[in-house]
């Protein structure tokens, strides 16, 4: 089995990890990406450059690559693609190649931030106040957070604790929404959810510090309110599949506050993954056929990660256009 890295940018340790367990049936790592230079693309078998997941050539330039490389599953990275191969799931599907994507549904949910707020409170999700723009005319009880509807990464996302920043931010961000400020401390929770709803495992890990929108210090923690969180995101989405992880905060009562949902892997999935959690070989028993055992995704609470920065070095020869 081969798998595509789709959008690699910058998830070289997805791609080692991924590369190990491949490895184990004498399949290969390749990778794509809209850039020429992505590090993870270069710690690949193989890559190449395609089209921005905006342009209406990017699904036949992936699909081209998959029968070029015989791939056979597609582990998409970025939050704008993800609706791109949600989209065009049945083609690849016929192409013989399985893709890490939820459903067109859940892929909207958890893009928006707007749709996300709507879907945890209509089902009984515990969750902060949030607002747009049009209903915060008036300054509200501060300090609050002010985010991009359909950002990610946590880009432009921003604490405010008076009314000057609070007008000059809601200003400066696009299409900006407004949620009260959660309490205690942060975790994320990576989950897998089969083809048949099934949660086979949820991973909580607190978030002890991050770098540009990442974990970069983090450690597994059991918490059962959570794992019941994932569970309930499983039953409850509309059509989940695959790897997803969504943040909360857990309030120093015990309260959790659910505040995003993400459809994809997540930046610190290597911590779960390290913790047992292998939701690749997963996948690729899934793409293969092959039954899938909850013993499978058996983890470890107490399980640290502290990333450092690392390098890629490439020759003049290895460039492209």
């Amino acid at each position: 089995m081969n798998v595509l890295v789709s959008s690699a940018g910058r998830r070289g340790a997805l791609a080692r990890l991924i590369a190990e367990c491949v490895a184990r049936d004498g399949g290969s790592v390749f990778a794509c990406d809209a850039g020429e230079l992505s590090a993870a693309s270069r710690l690949a078998r193989d890559w190449a450059r395609v089209p921005r997941c905006t342009s209406s050539e990017f699904v036949d330039a992936v699909l081209e690559l998959c029968r070029r490389w015989d791939i056979g599953l597609i582990i998409p990275t970025i939050d704008p693609e993800l609706p791109v191969y949600a989209r065009h799931r049945q083609r690849f599907t016929d192409a013989g190649v399985l893709v890490s994507i939820s459903g067109e549904q859940t892929v909207a949910i958890g893009g928006d931030k707007v749709a996300t707020h709507e879907f945890l409170v209509q089902n009984d999700f515990p969750t902060v106040s949030q607002y747009s723009v049009d209903q915060t005319d008036d300054v509200p009880t501060l300090p609050v957070i002010i985010k991009p509807r359909f950002g990610s990464a946590s880009h432009g996302v921003v604490r405010v604790d008076d009314a000057e920043a609070y007008r000059f931010y809601l200003r400066r961000t696009t299409e900006p929404i407004v949620q009260s400020l959660a309490r205690g401390d942060e975790y994320t929770i990576n989950f897998f959810v089969t083809a048949d709803r099934r949660c086979l495992a949820a991973v909580p890990h607190r978030r002890i510090e991050t770098r540009g929108g990442e974990v970069s210090k983090g450690v597994t923690c059991r918490v059962p309110v959570l794992v019941d969180l994932a569970e309930q995101f499983a039953r409850m989405l509309p059509d989940p599949f695959g790897a997803m992880c969504f943040q909360a905060f857990l309030e120093p009562d015990g309260t959790p506050r659910v505040i995003e949902l993400n459809c994809r892997f997540g930046g610190g999935y290597p911590l779960a993954h390290q913790a047992g959690a292998d939701f690749i070989s997963v996948l690729l028993d899934t793409a293969e056929g092959r039954a899938v055992k909850q013993k499978q995704l058996a983890w470890r609470e107490g399980v640290t990660m502290l990333r450092w920065d690392d390098a890629v070095f490439v020759e003049p020869t290895e460039a492209r256009p």
